[in-house]
């Protein structure tokens, strides 16, 4: 095997040490206040790191070739655990989405996404939506993403849900399909949105106050929109080189989730403008080699899956910055890498791997580019 592009695996291990070092400073004084001690927060997040880099070697070295056979496997079994969620799975913050294992909790959600990205990959290198049309060729993985969203959706988890279709939809383009089917996805995705809007009122809560936010400049300061107030107040406390490194005040119990949903925020308030930027060009630079890595490579399968977890870390990453710098509704998704949570972080560092995986094939021209656009072409 040639030798990967180390750029993703230390770019991977760059952005988990930066959360190391802010989920403690984020997180200590919550730490010390629930459970009388500062250091716990980081003591967790380090175990789940040596866990997730002991994922990451692992799938940096593992078979492609068997991991395509497993595909179908591992998506029934990341669906049997999500099925555990809705009957057994522990309640935290109205949300069933956790599993207990031992000392630890663990999302399937995250293994969902993990597995419905290979699942994915697997199934369009042998039935390529372009050769067999609508019906045979794109209807089956579409209904197959809709049950794995309908699994995280009961939880409930809209915005988890969300991003897995608009995973696959990108998925779905990039193996070839026609531009003419892409409509169905995206009128799925709506309706599924819509649904659940409908049948979870403290979901329509967040978008109207969103909405009144963007539009008419209108913030319940100490209702529905205090966490976007006190995230907002900690970036633009921030200012260009930021208060330093531990002097945020925000993580003092005023903004809810320091360390997990809004530690972007902790990190602008500390680190200010420099730092922020700094951050983007850690993360971009990681999402340019992660779909450089899928252009380049002639496999479909590698190339697919390559993609696919690239646009998969990426929709997190704006997803989770747009609602910190309120560009989007509240929802409860981490950034990767950087805040605070188990199954997360070993999830990304094992796409990580497989990233690298990937890389380790590829040749000089951009293959996947190329096939795409010679299909449009022909």
């Amino acid at each position: 095997m040639r030798r990967g592009d180390r750029w993703l695996v230390g770019l991977a291990l760059l952005l988990t040490a930066v959360g190391l070092v802010m989920v403690y400073s984020a997180g200590s004084f919550h730490a010390f206040v629930r459970y009388g001690d500062s250091n716990y927060f980081l003591r967790q997040q380090l175990v789940r790191t040596v866990i997730g880099v002991l994922a990451l070697f692992v799938c940096s070295r593992i078979s492609l070739r068997w991991l395509e056979r497993a595909a179908p496997w591992l998506l029934g079994l990341a669906c049997g655990m999500l099925g555990l969620v809705v009957l057994i799975g522990h309640m935290s913050n109205g949300a069933t989405r956790w599993l207990r294992v031992g000392f630890m909790s663990l999302q399937p959600t995250d293994l969902g996404r993990l597995a419905a990205v290979i699942f994915l990959a697997w199934w369009l290198k042998r039935r390529p939506v372009a050769d067999l049309g609508f019906w045979r060729g794109m209807v089956p993985p579409m209904l197959m993403l809709v049950l794995v969203a309908g699994l995280i959706l009961k939880q409930p988890n809209l915005s988890s849900a969300g991003l897995l279709l608009a995973t696959g939809f990108v998925m779905l383009f990039l193996s070839g399909a026609p531009l003419k089917y892409l409509g169905a996805p995206i009128v799925a995705g709506v309706a599924i949105v819509m649904l659940a809007l409908a049948t979870h009122p403290y979901m329509m809560t967040r978008v109207n106050t969103f909405v009144g936010f963007v539009f008419g400049g209108q913030l319940d300061h100490r209702g529905a929109g205090w966490q976007l107030d006190q995230s907002l107040i900690a970036i633009g406390s921030g200012g260009v080189l930021g208060r330093g490194l531990g002097g945020g005040m925000q993580k003092l119990l005023y903004l809810p989730e320091a360390h997990t949903d809004f530690i972007f925020s902790i990190l602008a308030e500390e680190l200010g403008l420099i730092g922020v930027t700094l951050l983007f060009a850690v993360i971009g630079l990681f999402l340019w080699r992660g779909l450089r890595a899928a252009a380049r490579c002639s496999e479909p399968f590698a190339s697919l899956l390559a993609g696919g977890l690239t646009v998969q870390i990426g929709l997190y990453a704006v997803a989770n910055l747009a609602v910190a710098t309120g560009l989007a509704p509240t929802t409860g998704l981490p950034l990767p890498f950087v805040s605070y949570g188990g199954s997360a972080l070993m999830v990304n560092l094992a796409a990580a791997g497989l990233l690298y995986r990937v890389s380790a094939m590829n040749g000089d021209e951009d293959a996947l580019v190329r096939q795409r656009w010679s299909r449009e072409v022909a």
